[in-house]
């Protein structure tokens, strides 16, 4: 029993007739009928019963039909499979984020910038520790987070324990994100103490690593913030924040069309840390073209915003 010979038993099948098959293997009635008999005379079965209706399955045939079809499928995939390795091949990057805007603008700019025959893009807006679980176990090429003064040390820790190194693409001066209508809108700077009768909205887990993998310019636990609202996707911040006098802290980068118009940012005037954006990645492993024509892209458009 072959390959050949399965295949030529699911087109009959499909044909309803051995002519029409032979026509569509391109084989000879008479080879493929005596390949049949072969097959038939080895198993010790009859497949096919003509008909006037045609060629019918037997019994034994439907049964025979049933165990080959999962074979054919599969022999189907691997040859697709092989066929598309030696076809041009497919671009392929994978990124995970923490919930920045411009991260998203900038992966949205990778894929304008090209007319790709062939892709696999990811791109996943995750907490810090689930970005550095992704790179770390290589299901994502780079991660993008950020650093502070106060953070610096434990991260560093953190990704050489799990093999990865960063590199700083920028830094931001922290600034607070509000609603256009909310009292402290028209303030050209804001205390961070001005803040504390305001609900603060966090994506920071409320747990003792809070601090360290933190998503927020200042830590919700920094001050005596006694409104906190803990959310876990960027849409729902926003819209909380349209529609609520909350407020939450970051970059102050808000890329036109990817964020409501009716949210602005003010700069903080405390002294707090500087937020450093870096992007982490295995040590020792090259980046692929397409994850550095990401971080250029992203660093390009940062400092345009400067």
């Amino acid at each position: 029993m072959t390959f050949l010979q399965l295949n030529y038993v699911s087109e009959i099948y499909n044909c309803g007739s051995i002519n029409k098959a032979a026509q569509n293997l391109f084989v000879s009635q008479s080879s493929l009928s005596s390949s049949i008999r072969e097959l038939e005379e080895e198993l010790g079965i009859q497949i096919f019963i003509r008909s006037n209706r045609g060629i019918v399955l037997t019994e034994d045939g439907q049964e025979f039909l049933t165990q080959i079809r999962p074979i054919i499928e599969q022999q189907k995939k691997v040859e697709r499979f092989y066929s598309d390795r030696d076809s041009k091949e497919s671009a392929k990057l994978s990124i995970s984020a923490q919930r920045y805007p411009f991260c998203a603008k900038a992966f949205v700019n990778l894929l304008e910038s090209h007319s790709y025959e062939k892709f696999e893009f990811s791109f996943k807006e995750i907490d810090m520790d689930k970005v550095i679980e992704n790179v770390s176990q290589r299901k994502s090429d780079i991660g993008i987070i950020f650093l502070s003064d106060m953070t610096e040390k434990f991260m560093n820790r953190t990704l050489s324990a799990n093999d990865l190194e960063y590199k700083e693409i920028t830094r931001f001066r922290p600034m607070v994100f509000l609603n256009i209508n909310h009292p402290l809108a028209g303030n050209e700077e804001i205390n961070l103490s001005d803040l504390t009768e305001y609900p603060y909205v966090v994506f920071s887990k409320k747990d003792n690593t809070s601090a360290n993998f933190s998503e927020e310019a200042v830590f919700s636990g920094s001050l005596d913030f006694n409104k906190i609202i803990y959310i876990n996707d960027r849409a729902t911040a926003y819209n909380i924040l349209s529609h609520t006098n909350a407020f939450t802290t970051g970059s102050g980068l808000l890329p036109k069309g990817y964020s409501p118009d009716n949210i602005k940012t003010v700069p903080i005037k405390d002294n707090i840390d500087y937020m450093r954006l870096v992007y982490i990645k295995l040590k020792d492993i090259n980046l692929n073209p397409f994850a550095e024509e990401f971080i250029k892209i992203l660093t390009d458009m940062l400092n345009e915003k400067k």
